[in-house]
């Protein structure tokens, strides 16, 4: 399996394609003398150049390459151009995803292993931060399902219309994809699935809020409390996510098991935006800046 990453490149810079570790990488040539994906060989001003890129840097890349935000659902939030009925059905399609998201996490919590060292044997302290994630969706009144409801009353849904919101076929993969990575492959792959979309909503959520105050009127902070909930929260569950796949991610098989799910993940999100945009946003002309993905 090979992964090719396109970007559309001024006319001036170069592309360059590079092999490595069983994987094909984009190398892109930024400015005078920058690339990304690598290790790599490079020219520049007439010199062949040698740099180290490391893993995180890596996983940042692909992640960069899909960020949500560069999706033109998320611009036309962001710019005030969306309709409160569009808001709402994105609310109710994203529904599906938020009540699975903890299946998810249960899924990563249920593929972690135990650990025996002679000074500690039966160590679960690895569950026990994929736990305390899975606690933080679903436990207690204010659980995310029931924040993400508030969101959705807020722009005109009701119980009847969120319970009968059928999922389109990108809200639908979606959910397949993260629960297929979260429960059949190894539990750094799941962390690296969760990584690649929670080390992107507190971006996400601050400027989510500032759009909804700005431009929809949604400035009850009840009312977007889904938002600033993760705003906070998910700088610290994608902080731990990291720490966990770095220390056990720990050959180039895993490494190469943890770039795959985070493209994969990266695909599905992407996927699910492209959905809720070609559906209900027909009036709308934003290009869409995308990347692909060749296997």
């Amino acid at each position: 399996m090979a992964y090719l990453y396109s970007y559309t490149l001024a006319t001036n810079r170069t592309q360059y394609i590079i092999l490595h570790s069983s994987k094909f990488y984009l190398a892109i040539l930024l400015g005078d003398d920058m690339l990304i994906n690598t290790p790599f060989l490079f020219k520049t001003r007439g010199k062949i150049m040698k740099t180290e890129v490391s893993f995180k840097q890596n996983v940042n890349s692909i992640i960069n390459s899909k960020s949500l935000l560069k999706h033109p659902f998320y611009v036309a939030w962001t710019e005030g151009k969306l309709s409160m009925e569009q808001l709402r059905q994105y609310a109710e399609q994203y529904f599906h995803n938020v009540l699975a998201e903890p299946t998810y996490l249960s899924a990563v919590h249920f593929n972690t292993p135990h650990f025996h060292t002679e000074t500690n044997s039966g160590d679960i302290s690895v569950r026990q931060e994929v736990l305390k994630n899975l606690i933080s969706e679903e436990y207690g009144e204010k659980n995310h399902p029931a924040l993400w409801k508030t969101f959705a009353f807020a722009l005109g849904s009701s119980e009847k219309s969120l319970a009968n919101a059928t999922a389109l076929p990108s809200t639908a993969k979606l959910v397949a994809t993260f629960r297929d990575i979260c429960l059949n492959q190894p539990f750094y792959a799941g962390l690296a699935a969760m990584h690649a979309f929670e080390s992107q909503v507190p971006e996400i959520a601050a400027i989510k809020i500032d759009g909804l105050i700005r431009f929809y009127g949604i400035d009850n902070p009840d009312s977007y409390e889904f938002f600033t909930v993760h705003q906070e929260a998910d700088i610290h569950h994608s902080q731990i996510e990291w720490t966990l796949i770095e220390r056990f991610a720990d050959t180039s098989e895993k490494k190469a098991e943890v770039l795959a799910a985070t493209t994969e993940a990266c695909d599905a999100l992407w996927g699910f935006l492209d959905g809720i945009y070609e559906n209900y946003c027909a009036d709308l002309n934003y290009k869409c800046e995308r990347t692909s993905t060749v296997q």
